[in-house]
């Protein structure tokens, strides 16, 4: 008997492992080696997913002192070529080969070998359980590493194996030092499953040849005369919009220097006349409303770049420009701004919010000063420069804009995508659709990340088939041909990737199912459909501003502020047409600045700025979610709705009053209220701005005194306000969602499905052409959201009339089956 650690059992273990009970193919001549004859080949760990190599070098041999080896028992191998003739032929015969594959002409075994591994790993260290307890078990899998370059002896003879076989001696020389550090060790199998895992994540895969279901995306000049570029803008972002928004910034800057300057320089622009008159109007109610129509147009300016920069992020070459752009939300939000983008994109964002503050300085722009023993209207000095800098911010930010989008080489898009239509054009040939089914249930932005994770190189544009093959498509999709089979990192989420606790996620998780979670603590991120949904989750979402608590406050506190006011106003003892004492220095100062006049005029246009931002937030979300109420509510769940009114609304991508026009068209009567009083509600910091004056009484005291006709419009609006949000609390089922559908993953999990694969949207050029193929205008077809059995799950679809058959997609596969049988 060997020792265990002799230089002799040392060799045996490297190079002449236990023969596995399968029986090993025949060594050929020309690969047979001074090992032993029934000794299996080492595998070759460079060619991954291959076959392994017809031939190897020659092993080392280590010479030392000759030593017998009597128990050791000799192999024969059994000669399987001539035991097996018959079945050699079928084996490699092509047609049989391919007749058990499932895809034919794709080579499965990458994905075997991942799905084993897959099985086998474990799951708290994330590799291969075979490796870590193959110390333990009899049949020890043999490890094959790479040989270092090592200088090979000279070739020797070969010589046939004897049919009677004589246990062999080997010699050896004392290995040198040289020859003992280039000697490959054996790695522990936690070694082998690192450097496994460490070269799938730097390298990947092996380079293969090109599949039949790979993509190339199409460069601009690999495209046909008749393809439509991808460089669409809307108009508001192209430069006769933007230059003329610009010309109105320089008109503004140019009136306030003016009057500042004039002002100054004549100690007053004109006199007073009275509080009631033109001239009032003209400096005290005109100036906020100039400031008003800026401010409107560039909170359009800015919803319309929200809606665009996600789709010219997924048209970007470059890979990090593209990560995160389907999470990016395609709506602001204009009582606090969101700041998305690269500084060119949220620096205009940011001076377009800041310009909500341009009405209440415009209220305050303007007083009386006494010159020569009469009052004059005169410009507030510090406020104009204020107004200026402010304007020139803007005119500045507009050129960043121009520059941004005229510098952009493509954003993706054939047309303008307003609606659910559109997007669903887009995404109707997505090569990514498996990766979006599921996340329809999701509970918040979160978990449809984590589950989108692999889709943040995503590209939007014309892509055509990798081998060749003839045809182009417009969609969102991606090549498919660097996938990776071990996690990565969300890069997109900025995080680590992580896998969640299943026994503290179960333990969350109520009675009813994965979607409903306890009151303990809700799960966000692993809320994936797996059943039926619920009527709770599939009703579960509403936005902060349409629940029921916050609805209900508003209204009641808006329905406590009218009391007030009138109650204030139409008392005897508080009678507003009296006057109040202002409690401030009522006196001009130097630069036309007036205490009081600044105090009542900046500050109740401030408060009044507040519930216009506010109801411009219901608006928002009640534009977005009402395409989805036609689509789910109570006269659509068995007929549908027709396609004008549900998925070709665009109720969120219009300008101001233009939804409005859109929801009374289609008979949308409360969006269509809401969205009006939306926008006349910009009067109420106008009017409140310009309320109030102060003015000298007969017994020479100074009071406030209002403007009744700004006084009176105002509470008209409080009224109307009220009324609006009384009209919000009923009938809000139908705007229930599962989760938000502000982002592009968000909308899209509900489009891929039987909506996407409708040919209404399949190769449209031109959103005329989507048009006709929906029947817009006579037999226009309807739609519908919910879930129906068989067909993909919760999402949009198209209702179909019982005479109307569905076309059935049949695989190659199914066809050759049914030819068998």
């Amino acid at each position: 008997m060997q020792h265990p650690n002799s230089p002799r059992r040392q060799l045996q273990t490297a190079y002449t492992p236990t023969p596995t009970p399968t029986t090993p193919p025949p060594v050929s001549p020309l690969t047979s080696t001074s090992s032993e004859p029934g000794e299996p080949e080492p595998c070759d760990l460079d060619r991954t997913f291959g076959p392994p190599a017809p031939s190897h070098g020659r092993p080392v041999v280590i010479e030392g002192p000759y030593r017998r080896v009597p128990d050791i028992p000799l192999y024969n191998p059994p000669n399987w070529d001539a035991n097996n003739a018959v079945m050699i032929p079928d084996f490699r015969d092509e047609l049989a080969r391919l007749e058990g594959v499932v895809t034919p002409g794709v080579d499965n075994t990458p994905f075997i070998q991942y799905a084993i591994e897959a099985l086998t790993r474990d799951r708290e260290s994330g590799y291969s359980a075979v490796a870590t307890t193959a110390s333990s078990s009899s049949a020890r899998p043999r490890q094959h590493p790479p040989m270092p370059p090592v200088p090979l002896p000279l070739p020797l003879p070969f010589q046939p194996p004897a049919t009677t076989r004589v246990p062999t001696t080997r010699t050896a020389r004392p290995e040198s030092r040289r020859q003992q550090l280039l000697r490959p060790l054996l790695p522990t199998p936690q070694a082998s499953a690192h450097s496994l895992a460490d070269s799938l994540l730097k390298r990947g895969p092996g380079p293969h040849p090109v599949q039949p279901h790979e993509w190339r995306h199409l460069g601009a000049d690999e495209l046909l005369a008749r393809a439509p570029p991808l460089t669409f803008r809307p108009w508001p972002l192209r430069a006769p919009a933007l230059f003329g928004f610009m010309a109105l910034c320089v008109l503004m800057v140019a009136a306030l220097i003016l009057s500042a300057v004039y002002s100054h320089l004549h100690q007053g622009l004109l006199g007073w006349a009275t509080i009631n008159g033109g001239r009032y109007f003209l400096f005290r109610i005109f100036p906020q409303l100039l400031a008003a129509a800026v401010l409107l147009y560039a909170q359009f300016l800015t919803a319309t770049i929200f809606r665009i920069l996600p789709f010219a992020r997924l048209a970007s070459e470059a890979r990090e420009e593209r990560e995160g752009a389907i999470f990016q939300d395609l709506y602001p939000s204009f009582l606090w701004p969101r700041l998305v983008g690269p500084w060119n994109v949220w620096v205009p964002i940011l001076v377009s919010w800041l310009m909500n503050f341009t009405i209440p300085l415009q209220s305050a722009l303007f007083t009386v000063i006494l010159v020569d023993q009469s009052w004059t209207w005169a410009t507030v000095q510090g406020v104009a420069w204020t107004l200026v800098a402010l304007y020139l911010a803007l005119l500045a930010s507009m050129v960043i804009v121009w520059r941004y989008w005229a510098r952009l080489e493509s954003t993706g898009l054939i047309w303008d995508p307003r609606s659910l239509a559109d997007v669903a054009a887009i995404v109707s040939e997505t090569n990514t659709a498996a990766d979006y089914q599921g996340t329809q249930l999701a509970r918040s932005r979160d978990g449809i990340r984590f589950a989108l994770r692999h889709r943040a190189g995503d590209r939007l544009g014309y892509w055509t088939w990798k081998d060749g093959r003839a045809g182009f498509w417009h969609t969102l999709g991606s090549p498919m041909d660097d996938a990776n089979p071990v996690p990565a990192p969300n890069l997109s989420a900025g995080q680590r990737m992580e896998r969640r606790d299943e026994k503290q996620t179960g333990a969350k998780v109520s009675a009813e199912g994965p979607f409903v979670a306890t009151d303990q603590e809700p799960d966000p991120d692993h809320d994936m459909e797996a059943s039926h949904p619920s009527a709770e989750a599939r009703r579960r979402y509403l936005p902060w501003c349409l629940r029921t608590n916050q609805l209900l406050w508003f209204t009641l506190t808006t329905l406590g502020l009218v009391f007030a006011i009138f109650v204030a106003s139409f008392l005897p003892a508080t009678r507003i047409t009296a006057g109040f004492a202002p409690g401030l220095k009522a006196d001009p100062q130097p630069g036309a600045f007036s205490a009081a006049n600044f105090f009542y005029s900046f500050f109740p246009s401030l408060l009044g700025l507040l519930p216009f931002l506010l109801f411009q937030s219901i608006d928002l979300h009640l534009r977005i979610l009402q395409p989805w109420a036609a689509l789910s509510g109570p006269s659509s769940s068995s007929s549908g709705a027709a396609a004008s009114r549900s998925i070709l609304a665009d109720y969120a991508a219009c300008a101001p009053l233009q939804s409005a026009l859109h929801a009374a068209r289609n008979r949308h009567w409360r969006a269509a209220a809401v969205a009006l009083l939306a926008t006349l509600l910009v009067l109420l910091p106008v009017l409140a701005g310009g309320m109030f004056m102060a003015l000298t009484t007969a017994d020479a005291g100074v009071r406030m005194f209002p403007n009744v006709p700004c006084f009176a419009a105002l509470l008209a609006l409080l009224v109307l306000v009220l009324l609006a949000l009384a009209a919000l609390l009923p009938a809000r089922r139908a705007l229930r969602m599962p989760h938000p559908v502000t982002c592009l993953a968000e909308v899209v999990g509900f489009l891929v499905g039987a909506a996407a694969a409708e040919e209404t949207f399949r190769g449209c050029l031109s959103r005329g052409e989507m048009l006709e193929k929906m029947g817009v205008g006579a037999g226009e077809s309807r739609w519908v959201f919910g879930d129906r059995e068989g067909e993909g799950g919760l999402g949009v679809r198209r209702v179909r009339r019982f005479t109307e058959t569905k076309k059935m997609r049949v695989r190659k596969s199914q066809i050759r089956r049914l030819r068998r049988e």
